[in-house]
């Protein structure tokens, strides 16, 4: 069974565009991650050769030059479809992956148990984020609960094309995030929505806490913690 950590960097800092200046957050995450303890390997899919040099220089080792282009798809409009293409590359080569986003941080040495424990539960898990406006229109309920995108574990590699698949449908109507996407996955999995607890015991990695907006007031023993887009972390 091969295994292992993603991440993915792609875009360009643009401080005229709220959503293009989301890199230049994400820039500084990246230097803090690699001062902080527990990092374990992970392999990094890059848009752009200014992204790829930057990376270098930082030392990040294992790097994957998706295209000299900083993107593929437009970055105000369909920025998250590049993560589903990452997911999609990693699936070739691996049978399990994790990933990361830059924003969620190693809190402790991985467990012995740790991808024993992800296989407990089903193919694909992500965090269940609660958000302030409604995402998920198919529901009548909980339109604010879904997958949160910034750590998801896959077995299955049919799953990238199926949430592929989703995106480029008519049924999602978010193209801004892939977040919908996932959700609805898992929603159809599911035969529909059947609430968080149902959720948590199918979907939610124990692995990973979110730093805010967890609709569970369970405290876990994980070993990742996301900060969910709260911008740049500093010490």
């Amino acid at each position: 069974m091969k295994r292992c950590f993603v991440r993915g960097l792609w875009g360009k800092d643009e401080k005229t565009n709220r959503v293009l200046h989301r890199k230049g957050r994400v820039d500084g995450n990246i230097k803090y991650l690699l001062r902080k303890p527990f990092n374990e390997p992970f392999i990094t899919y890059v848009w752009g050769s200014e992204n790829y040099t930057m990376l270098e220089k930082l030392g990040v080792e294992n790097l994957i030059k998706v295209s000299d282009n900083f993107f593929q798809w437009d970055l105000v409009t369909m920025q998250y479809r590049h993560k589903l293409e990452l997911l999609r590359l990693a699936m070739i080569d691996y049978d399990e992956i994790v990933h990361l986003d830059w924003d969620c941080f190693p809190t402790k040495k991985l467990p012995i148990d740790y991808w024993e424990t992800l296989g407990k539960k089903e193919i694909f898990q992500g965090c269940l984020f609660q958000y302030k406006k409604a995402k998920c229109y198919w529901r009548t309920i909980d339109q604010r609960k879904l997958t949160n995108g910034g750590y998801v574990y896959l077995r299955d590699k049919s799953l990238p094309d199926q949430f592929i698949k989703i995106w480029e449908s008519d049924d999602n109507k978010n193209k801004r995030s892939c977040e919908p996407t996932m959700s609805l996955w898992c929603d159809r999995y599911c035969g529909g929505w059947e609430g968080k607890e149902k959720y948590y015991n199918l979907f939610e990695p124990e692995s990973c806490s979110l730093h805010r907006n967890s609709p569970y007031k369970i405290i876990k023993d994980s070993c990742f913690n996301h900060w969910a887009g709260l911008g740049c972390i500093r010490e």
